[in-house]
């Protein structure tokens, strides 16, 4: 069979050798009952799912469809997560405005409801729970709505419209915003990147006004330690969040959760990984805030290219930085040896507060505009919306 496939040089030349060698050898074999479930898609024309529709029809139980969240299903520890997370205080100076984030069919959204008058808002991509949330929609007209995009889509924000015009309070009042909810390993990274956006004041998300923004996350165990041992974490992985953790944030341990108070948590997939140890038997409810001299050290401009230079490197942290800099910026090499940089060190061997100093001395090279890197920057969808607020 390997001398086979050696001997084609397109897809196209192998499909054909392998349809002349199952004439004469059947080399390949399908268990038509293999099939995966697939309760949401409706394929058309395919004689094996038809089949396999009609032998589920008998009443067989399928698999139960798991979301991508952890969803919080316990009253008793959703209560818990209210009292600690501090949902129920309201604002003399502000009206409260509360978004779930991924919320699903959680206990959580219809708890507060029955224990506070502030206004929510509940943003699930998931059709699954579409339904759901509609519902409460019809009985809570006047204090929740949701919409059907994701909280780091800026168009979906103008629900707030519908949110306060149904609620008949002014909407020249400021806004505290408690970001609440769950998020996917996959869109983690950038969802940590538009809070850091949004509590910096980088961004502009509102058609009404919101002054104070307190995100509320829960997390695994998993995240809590790259939230709190970075420079550890910063080696062992290639993700950059260690390093916007270290550098921006300041973490608040809120309250830790038993795993069977949420949905299938169990078989839920972000708990596999064996890149380090962890506590995969609790989710850890976190609330995240900006550091407070962040504003002496970094301005808005700095702050994103800090950002996105964590993000470019984070993938290429096993490499000597000296050699890798001069691929994105040649003749840079000068430049970081005087910064304490030797030819020997890796990306992972320097430490994280040393970055904003090797990127203020790249961007303040008179050369930094004609370099590749400035372009990987120019490619980013938050550097160039940035540029262009500040021109206009």
């Amino acid at each position: 069979m390997m001398s086979i496939i050696r001997l084609c040089r397109s897809f196209c030349g192998f499909a054909r050798t392998v349809w002349r060698c199952d004439r004469k050898a059947r080399l390949i074999t399908a268990r038509e009952n293999c099939l995966p479930v697939v309760p949401r898609r409706i394929f058309s024309g395919s004689l094996h799912l038809d089949k396999w529709r009609a032998r589920s029809t008998d009443g067989t139980v399928r698999p139960t469809v798991l979301s991508k969240y952890f969803l919080l299903t316990d009253r008793h520890w959703a209560q818990n997560v209210i009292e600690a997370s501090g949902l129920l205080t309201s604002s003399d100076r502000h009206k409260v405005v509360i978004f779930h984030v991924n919320p699903g069919c959680g206990v959580l959204i219809e708890s507060l409801l029955e224990l506070c008058d502030h206004m929510q808002i509940a943003c699930e991509p998931s059709r699954l729970y579409h339904d759901y949330l509609r519902s409460l929609e019809e009985a809570y007209s006047t204090k929740f709505v949701y919409c059907r995009g994701s909280f780091v889509n800026d168009s979906q924000l103008e629900i707030l419209d519908k949110l306060f015009t149904n609620d008949g309070r002014a909407s020249d009042a400021g806004c505290h915003a408690k970001i609440v909810g769950s998020v996917s390993e996959q869109s983690l990274s950038f969802f940590i990147t538009k809070l850091l956006l949004l509590l910096s004041g980088c961004c502009k998300i509102r058609s009404y006004q919101i002054d104070v923004i307190e995100p509320i996350l829960i997390v695994t165990g998993c995240e809590y330690r790259l939230m709190t041992e970075t420079e550890s974490m910063w080696r062992k992985t290639k993700s950059a969040r260690p390093a916007l953790y270290e550098l921006f944030f300041r973490i608040e341990l809120l309250q830790t959760v038993p795993l069977s108070a949420f949905n299938h948590a169990k078989q839920h997939p972000k708990l596999i990984t064996k890149l380090f140890d962890y506590d995969q038997e609790n989710l850890y409810v976190v609330r995240l805030s900006l550091r407070e001299d962040l504003d002496l050290v970094y301005n808005h401009k700095d702050m994103i290219g800090v950002m996105l230079l964590l993000r470019v490197i984070s993938v290429r942290k096993a490499q000597r930085i000296i050699p890798a800099m001069e691929r994105m910026f040649p003749d840079i090499g000068a430049k970081l040896l005087e910064c304490g940089i030797s030819m020997m060190d890796r990306f992972h061997d320097v430490s994280l507060s040393v970055w904003p100093k090797i990127y203020h001395t790249v961007s303040s090279s008179s050369e930094f505009s004609c370099s590749p890197l400035y372009y990987i920057f120019q490619r980013d969808s938050y550097f160039s919306a940035f540029n262009q607020e500040k021109e206009s």
